[in-house]
């Protein structure tokens, strides 16, 4: 077995000189008795530190690696007690940790930092509870806090962490926060937009030399010295303590630019307050992705709109979060039809059911953004789907002649919890087999286009088409077409609208109905708003067509009798049991309904 202490007595530690607790170092190892040779074991072989202390913290029994990990001999901690192992900016989280234990919880992975014998600290992760077997005793252990984030998500030439590591890492901390009501934790975001000007001016050896001690001076600043993250376009992100401020941060990153590479550099930074504040962990962790989401992706989101809401972000996302929640609970939200026209008959291809909340006209997109980057799109789309095939399956919605098309995320799909939901519904909606359609959409590009095709064929597989909405535009790019096998892909209107204006759009126009040909997708043209631009798709072989042209989102009336009579507008009438848009002759109007 792996030796775990280098202090050449074993690792067993003298218990302390109280009365009632004198006994030699051999009584004391014995004293842990056959239930806890395991975890004795397991302190060895994990290269970790097992204590025994009483509710203050006072070390009664100490084994492991005490020399890596502390920098004292196990032998001698036994005179110590925790707190005094912690430097000061940690003592509140060690205390509250020990209060938890004291009460009867069992604390995970609080990261600390050992102040060292000869100067320095190293940070450590600390988790216990109480002693199973000893009343008032409690079961400790440290380990290297960089062992509880796996090496592959971390960068290999910085060490830091990448967005996913920073997320999960600022969830447990929030958990952890929220348990014991330490609130010192802080979400530090910086942006250097000047580091890539000044790495043409100094050159990529100098740029190199700042961006190693930069980092290295975030991992030290961050708690547990492994809590900082590069996030992508000169934007960092760290946790900390209290002990340091966003602006000394600011300063001292300012001060090592000057120094490395001979040239100025003001950082922008905004800070958040990482805390329950009145809400749970989890709506606390999701605002917090959420700000993050807005700070790393949304251009209309700047570091100064950040640093101004910085405390009010949580909760007013939270507020936002449980409203959402609550719609999707009530089922406040309706369905509205837009129809897709198929331009060489002028039939009626489908529906697209839209969304509309709270009785509101409005575009639902803000919302439903939101709903993406807060975790709720998964619900929201089960939500409508649901609402969709009950609609389908009564009244107006149960004419057989119609079908009807839901938007689905990507998130959604891509979420295996989510995906399983959705397929179970699917599969009940056995009698909609070719009624009932299905879009993927998505305001960012879909993490994992394995998971979601796989999904998608599933779907397919039971008879119901998939298709790309706003293809061409943002996530919904080509690649999409060799990872994801669909029915139909919708193009996105600002290409129809720059075609049927300035012309500009038509290259690109013609290369996505060519290769959409070839590959056997049907293509459908959206915001179509006049006949010459229906005309201009029919020749570049568009299929088929949406827009007020053909016709606004709508509710059927239920006042009208019958199935059909409701759908029928001054746009689309019945004949020959299809619905179809104009008087049979093509020409329409865009007055809408």
């Amino acid at each position: 077995m792996k030796k775990a202490d280098d202090s050449g007595d074993g690792g067993g530690a003298v218990p302390d000189g109280g009365a009632g607790h004198a006994r030699r170092k051999g009584k004391a190892a014995s004293a842990l008795g056959p239930p806890q040779e395991a975890y004795v074991a397991f302190a060895f072989a994990a290269a970790d530190l097992l204590m025994e202390a009483d509710h203050d913290g006072r070390i009664i029994f100490a084994i492991g690696a005490s020399m890596s990990l502390v920098g004292r001999p196990a032998r001698l901690l036994a005179s110590m007690t925790l707190p005094e192992l912690i430097r000061s900016e940690d003592q509140s989280r060690v205390r509250n940790a020990l209060k938890r234990m004291a009460k009867g919880d069992r604390v995970r992975h609080t990261l600390l930092h050992v102040s060292l014998p000869g100067g320095g600290s190293t940070p450590v992760a600390l988790s216990g509870y109480p002693h199973p077997d000893h009343q008032g005793r409690l079961l400790l252990v440290l380990t290297h806090s960089g062992t509880l984030m796996s090496p592959t998500i971390r960068q290999k030439d910085t060490g830091l962490l990448g967005r996913e590591g920073f997320e999960a890492l600022a969830g447990d901390l929030i958990k952890e926060s929220a348990k014991d009501g330490d609130e010192s934790y802080r979400m530090t975001l910086l942006d250097l937009p000047e580091l890539a000007e000044l790495r043409s001016k100094v050159g990529a050896e100098a740029t190199a030399d700042f961006i190693s001690r930069f980092t290295d001076y975030l991992r030290q600043c961050s708690v547990g010295g492994g809590a900082a993250a590069d996030l992508g376009n000169s934007k960092y992100g760290l946790i900390h303590g209290p002990e340091v401020t966003a602006g000394e941060i600011e300063t001292a990153i300012s001060g090592l630019a000057q120094q490395v590479m001979g040239a100025p550099m003001a950082p922008e930074s905004a800070s958040v307050a990482i805390d329950g504040g009145g809400i749970s962990a989890q709506e606390a962790t999701s605002a917090l992705i959420y700000t993050l989401n807005r700070f790393t992706t949304d251009s209309d989101a700047t570091i100064h709109e950040l640093s101004a809401m910085a405390r009010p972000t949580l909760s007013q996302t939270v507020s936002k979060m449980r409203e959402v929640k609550e719609t999707i609970g009530k089922g406040d939200f309706q369905l509205h039809f837009q129809p897709i026209v198929d331009l060489w008959s002028n039939a009626v291809h489908h529906f697209e059911c839209l969304v509309r909340f709270g009785g509101s006209g409005n575009s639902p997109y803000s919302t439903v953004v939101f709903a993406e980057d807060t975790g709720l799109v998964g619900e929201l789309d089960l939500a409508i789907c649901a609402r969709a095939i009950e609609f389908m399956r009564q009244g107006v919605g149960s004419e057989p002649s119609l079908r009807f098309a839901v938007n689905l995320s990507g998130r959604s799909l891509s979420s295996p919890s989510m995906a399983a939901r959705l397929l179970q519904m699917i599969h009940a909606a056995s009698d909609l087999r070719g009624r009932l359609l299905f879009e993927v959409t998505e305001s960012s590009a879909i993490a994992d286009l394995v998971a979601a095709n796989a999904v998608i064929q599933e779907i397919r597989g039971r008879g119901h088409p998939v298709g790309i909405d706003d293809f061409g535009a943002g996530a919904a790019a080509f690649h999409y077409l060799r990872g994801l096998k669909v029915d139909h892909v919708k193009i996105d209107g600002s290409y129809v609208r720059e075609a049927a204006g300035k012309g500009d759009s038509l290259p690109f126009l013609r290369a996505i109905t060519q290769l959409c040909r070839e590959l056997r997708v049907a293509t459908i043209a959206e915001h179509i708003e006049d006949e010459a631009t229906a005309n201009l798709l029919r020749v570049y072989n568009v299929r088929y067509g949406q827009g007020y042209y053909f016709g606004k989102p709508m509710r059927p009336s239920p006042k009208l009798h019958g199935n059909k009579a409701p759908w029928a507008t001054p746009l689309t009438q019945w004949r020959n049991g299809l619905l179809f848009f104009g008087n049979g002759t093509g020409n329409g109007n865009a007055s809408g309904t």
